[in-house]
C-alpha cells in the first residue's frame, strides 16, 4: 500500500482549537467532580453511615471513639465528620506497635 491510499483512510486530526476546547470542557467537567465529592465529604455521617462507607463493625467504631474520634448530637443520631475519622485512622497507623497476643 502506498502513503497516499494510507492517508486517505486516517480520520483528520483535531484542529489546535479543538483540541483545547475538548481539553477546557474535559477539565470543567473533572473539576466538577472533584468539587461534588469534596463537598459530600463536607457532610457528616451518621454511625450507620459511617460504619458502611468504611466497613466499621460497632467494635472497631468503639475502638475509635476511646483514640479520640469526635462526634456530636444531632437529633438522635450521633454524626461524625469525615476530616476527624481520618485524622484518628492516621493517628493510630502511626503509632501501630504490631499485633499484641491477648492477655
Amino acid at each position: 500500500m502506498n502513503e497516499s491510499s494510507q492517508s486517505s483512510r486516517l480520520p483528520p486530526l483535531m484542529s489546535d482549537e479543538m483540541a483545547q476546547l475538548y481539553i477546557r470542557e474535559q477539565t470543567n467537567i473533572i473539576r466538577e467532580e472533584v468539587r461534588k465529592e469534596l463537598e459530600a465529604e463536607k457532610v457528616p455521617l451518621n454511625q450507620k453511615e459511617l460504619m458502611e462507607k468504611f466497613g466499621f463493625d460497632a467494635k472497631y467504631l468503639k475502638k475509635l471513639l476511646a483514640n479520640g474520634l469526635k462526634r456530636r448530637k444531632q437529633g438522635r443520631d450521633w454524626k461524625y465528620d469525615l476530616a476527624d475519622v481520618y485524622e484518628v485512622l492516621d493517628y493510630l497507623k502511626e503509632n501501630f506497635r504490631g499485633y499484641q497476643p491477648k492477655r
